[in-house]
């Protein structure tokens, strides 16, 4: 009987897939870890991203670190370019960096620590299962992550040990020795499973078993880099033109990555056996298991580097061809009811979307705004058709405000840290604030506008010195804490939080002017006085929401620093 002939398929494949879904898993249960534990210093970092090239490498580099994907990174780079945070050419030293960032799973994996991979279950259960406090579960998280990924790996190893006197598979790692085979193999598998960390992780497991040399496994890991950008790219799908650039420079800094090692691997192999530990005492599989996953992680880590060290100076060029693939359309109409900022991608990540939240207050804070002003020329002198007006762009602002909404639920509902959850409610409380001074701009002072045009009263004196006074200094605080929600400085959040008492004052001017003009005794001067006094009121509720977004917005940033985008 031929060696392997007896060989249980069924059983290597479950194990094989039983060891890579514990391998993904464990990797997920680690990366959703570390992203609560890093997520607030996530947002110090992209604000590194405009500096320069050589910073933006560092910033992709750390943030995939910390998340544990280069996948991710670029689909946030996705979500940024597509509302216009950050500009293509600032896009791609990150994507270079993140590709660096993603050799740090494969060194941690390389290590042979199955003799500690027990414990990290036991004491990341214990961490997870039962602490209290939440950066210390969030740990347990990370370790039993770390346990499963090495477990996983274990059970893949363990699947692919009957394969060392299985004619067929080494034959067919015989084939793979031609890059062309390996690459596509490696990309395939990636794009199926959207990690390269896995494709790594069997190339891992074959090597510590001695099933495959090093030229097989760098021929694999050149194609997990081009298999892992497809993530990027349907993430691009139905997004700006600017967006689907971003997908492309990934693919093609992948793609000439590749290309200036597909045709040198066996030089490269031989090099990366000098930089790399050795184990001559041994020989044949039991050498090349000694040596391969060690081998293997160091090519990526020297792959990503020297393809950025060598590409970060093309970044122009690439950039170009990105765009000539990709042309961008000419910038029309934007839909305000739309959001512009608001990113599916980023719900898992509340530390990077409660950013964009309040990016997309701002600019519901700024549609507001308008109507705001529009409303007090419309109580005074307003007609009909402009009363049409002003409701089709409180139509907008109504469809974005519910948007926003929608969407803080949707992060409430994500695995969020306590100071998360606080900085949602705060978020909910804004964007409800700006709906009720909507509403004061729109039905209340429109109910107004139709009565004055209904009693035929003149208005003329409403326009007088002290109410417009009245009226341009709560505008002109709105329009403040609207910029405060993003940018909270403590100069203008004093001046907003202690006005009360200034408007009061300016209020009761304004009334003591039309009780003095105006004569009550007439049907008319009464008429004209009441609308005078429902105006104000409304205004002074304008005012008192200001201060509540202020409020808000102050209690959002003591636990995050100010948008830096």
């Amino acid at each position: 009987m031929q060696p392997g002939a007896n060989l249980n398929l069924i059983e290597v494949v479950g194990l094989l897939v039983g060891g890579l879904a514990l391998f993904l898993f464990g990797l997920e249960l680690m990366t959703g870890g570390l992203k609560a534990i890093a997520g607030s210093r996530l947002q110090a970092l992209l604000g590194t991203l405009t500096a320069n090239r050589f910073r933006g490498v560092l910033a992709g580099a750390g943030i995939t670190a910390l998340l544990n994907s280069s996948t991710i990174t670029t689909v946030l780079l996705v979500g940024f370019v597509s509302a216009g945070l950050m500009t293509l050419q600032q896009s791609i030293p990150v994507i270079m960096g993140a590709n660096i960032g993603s050799t740090l799973t494969a060194q941690i994996i390389a290590f042979n620590i199955s003799a500690i991979t027990p414990f990290l279950l036991a004491g990341g259960f214990l961490l997870y299962g039962f602490s209290r406090r939440e950066l210390v579960r969030e740990l347990g998280g990370v370790l039993l992550g770390l346990g499963l990924l090495f477990l996983g790996i274990e059970f893949m190893g363990n699947a692919t040990h009957p394969l060392r006197n299985y004619e067929p598979f080494i034959a067919a790692m015989q084939d793979m020795r031609s890059p062309l085979v390996g690459i596509v193999i490696g990309a395939v598998f990636t794009a199926i499973v959207q990690s390269s960390a896995a494709t790594l992780a069997i190339v891992i497991a074959l090597g510590s078993q001695g099933l495959i040399p090093l030229e097989s496994g760098i021929a694999l890991i050149l194609g997990a880099n081009v298999g892992t950008c497809g993530t990027a790219l349907l993430a691009s799908i139905g997004k700006s033109a600017e967006a689907a650039q971003v997908g492309i420079v990934h693919l093609l800094f992948n793609l000439l990555g590749v290309l200036l090692l597909a045709f040198v691997i066996p030089q490269y192999a031989d090099f990366i056996r000098q930089i790399s530990p050795s184990a001559p005492e041994l020989t044949g599989a039991a050498r090349l298991a000694a040596e391969t996953p060690r081998q293997a992680a160091n090519a990526h880590t020297v792959f990503s580097v020297f393809s950025t060290a060598f590409l970060i100076w093309f970044t122009g060029p690439i950039g170009k061809l990105a765009q000539r693939l990709a042309p961008s359309k000419q910038k029309g109409w934007h839909d305000p009811g739309v959001p512009r900022y608001l990113d599916d991608t980023l719900v898992e990540m509340p530390a990077l979307a409660i950013s964009r939240v309040q990016l997309e207050l701002v600019s519901l804070g700024k549609q507001v705004e308008n109507l705001v002003n529009r409303s007090a020329t419309l109580v005074v002198e307003g007609s009909t058709q402009t009363a049409g007006t002003l409701l089709d762009d409180d139509k907008a602002a109504d469809t974005l405000c519910t948007a926003i909404l929608t969407y803080v639920g949707g992060l409430s509902d994500a695995t969020h840290t306590g100071d998360e959850g606080r900085q949602l409610v705060d978020l909910a409380r804004i964007a409800t604030c700006l709906d009720a001074i909507r509403e004061v701009a729109t039905t209340s002072m429109l109910a107004l506008s139709e009565r004055r045009l209904a009693q035929g009263a003149d208005t003329a004196r409403l326009r007088n010195a002290a109410t417009s006074q009245f009226v341009t200094a709560v505008i002109e605080h709105f329009a403040l804490a609207v910029r405060a929600i993003a940018h909270p400085e403590a100069e203008v959040v004093t001046r907003i939080l202690n006005a009360k008492p200034e408007i009061e004052v300016l209020a009761d001017t304004a009334r003591q002017y039309m009780m003095s003009e105006l004569q009550l005794q007439s049907q008319e001067g009464a008429v004209i006085f009441r609308l005078a006094n429902d105006m104000i009121e409304h205004f002074n509720e304008v005012a008192r929401l200001s201060r509540a977004i202020v409020r808000a917005s102050q209690s959002l940033n003591d636990v995050q620093m100010p948008v830096q985008m």
